[in-house]
């Protein structure tokens, strides 16, 4: 006797809610049984609160059999440590499935976030056999593949389902290996909300603006005073605009420090200041008591409140981060280039940018991070840039142009054959170079035995 146990995993309320409206929409199939496997993946898990614990959140988990901490099974190990080693793994999936009540028999399907970094990944590598469904609900799946998967694991994936965030993109997630995208019915998602928001019993605030708090100083893509004084600076943007109460909505790991800078700032700039509490999404209380704006820098938050519940929303200070991204293929990259595309600006210097221009813009920036894996985007990419006043220009910037050579930078542009030349002649070099220099430590080593 056969049947199928599906095996979900979540990271936070915000994702559970996306992927009870990929279930309630029909978007996986009738199964035996559906597991939700949660998982904290903070810095000290112990401390942090379980979102699955909370009981604004507990109709949503009617929608499972069962409800499983991954970060109790794998304990004392960390969700983002644990990397099993291939030896290891058959029996790791025996104890998964003893542990998750899956019958021997059954076959598994997965439904996984973020699988390019464990847990996704560890539990995809763990059901070596299962099929699975990458689920992306920020804008980051936009964006190209950080990391390379190998054949055992990208082949299994069926389709990457996404919220329909930005009209006119798709997906560049998991797209060079052939998978498609699907996207989440919105009026699923906006009937998940709806019923999350049913459940709070809280006053409405009447008019006010909301400042979605990020993680930026954590990530070191601002200094802790740079982050706070941007959202001081939005806190004065609402009071300019009119409101005269700003609630502020903390990341979770946000320092409290930040709560009394706004509201100091809120104080000198005559308005009122409220912290929320609750933490529910975003999106819930847009649902509950909708504001009349909502400021950020590059939360999903901005572009949920304007595609699905009609909020205006402005931002700040992408362009800083930007410039502050370690490597030019962070992945918090497309994030903050479409944000900074469709979202207005507190100090607008340019109307949000028309989808076909996201759509350049998209193409060559992907192309630009991960040239290796989009080898045929990269005519698509050479168009785009090629007019100097093109909106890609603006998130490229010229030493990486040159080193793809593409528009815009210092050295002659390649077609696709000359430029696939260009670059085996340069491994080959750096290869050389590589091998010449262990020689060298290596001779070095043995000399100073003697």
């Amino acid at each position: 006797m056969s049947g199928t146990t599906q095996v979900f995993e979540v990271s936070a309320a915000y994702q559970l809610m996306v992927l009870v409206a990929a279930v309630d929409s029909g978007a996986f199939p009738p199964a035996d049984r559906r597991i939700l496997l949660t998982s904290i993946t903070s810095a000290e898990p112990e401390a942090a609160r379980r979102f699955e614990r909370d009981p604004a959140l507990a109709a949503l988990l009617t929608r499972f059999d069962a409800v499983v901490s991954y970060n109790d099974l794998i304990a004392p190990l960390h969700p983002k440590g644990f990397r099993p080693r291939a030896d290891e793994l058959p029996l790791w999936e025996r104890a998964f499935r003893l542990a998750l009540g899956i019958p021997p028999e059954h076959q598994v399907e997965l439904a996984l976030e973020s699988i390019q970094t464990p847990p996704a990944r560890s539990i995809l590598a763990v059901f070596a056999t299962a099929s699975a469904t990458v689920y992306a609900e920020g804008l980051m799946s936009y964006g190209p593949t950080r990391d390379a998967l190998p054949n055992r694991m990208w082949s299994r994936i069926d389709r990457v389902l996404h919220l329909d965030l930005v009209p006119g993109l798709s997906p560049m997630l998991l797209s060079e290996y052939g998978i498609p995208a699907e996207t989440i019915d919105a009026r699923a998602f906006r009937g998940v909300v709806a019923e999350l928001a049913a459940s709070r019993v809280r006053p409405r605030r009447g008019p006010h603006a909301l400042l979605l708090g990020q993680y930026l100083a954590p990530l070191r893509l601002l200094s802790a005073r740079e982050e706070s004084d941007l959202y001081a600076d939005l806190v004065d943007t609402a009071a300019r605009a009119g409101h005269d109460l700003v609630v502020y909505k903390p990341h979770p790991g946000a320092p409290p420090a930040y709560a009394d800078v706004l509201a100091a700032r809120a104080s000198r700039a005559g308005v009122r200041f409220e912290v929320e509490l609750d933490a529910v999404p975003a999106e819930v209380l847009y649902e509950t008591d909708p504001p009349a704006l909502v400021l950020g820098c590059f939360s999903t938050g901005l572009v949920t409140a304007t595609r699905f519940w009609g909020v205006p929303a402005v931002c700040a200070g992408t362009r800083a981060v930007l410039a502050s991204l370690p490597l030019f293929e962070d992945s918090n990259r497309i994030p903050l280039v479409l944000v900074d595309q469709v979202v207005p600006h507190v100090e607008p210097d340019r109307p949000p940018e028309p989808e076909a221009v996201r759509a350049d813009v998209l193409v060559a920036v992907g192309y630009a991070m991960q040239w290796r894996a989009h080898g045929a985007d990269r005519q698509r990419a050479v168009a785009a840039l090629q007019d100097p006043r093109a909106a890609a220009r603006r998130y490229v910037p010229d030493d990486r142009l040159t080193l793809l050579r593409l528009p815009g930078g210092s050295g002659a542009v390649l077609d696709d054959a000359a430029f696939r030349r260009h670059i085996e002649r340069r491994d080959r070099r750096d290869e050389a170079r590589a091998l010449a220099g262990a020689a060298v430590r290596r001779v070095g080593t043995l000399v100073g035995r003697r």
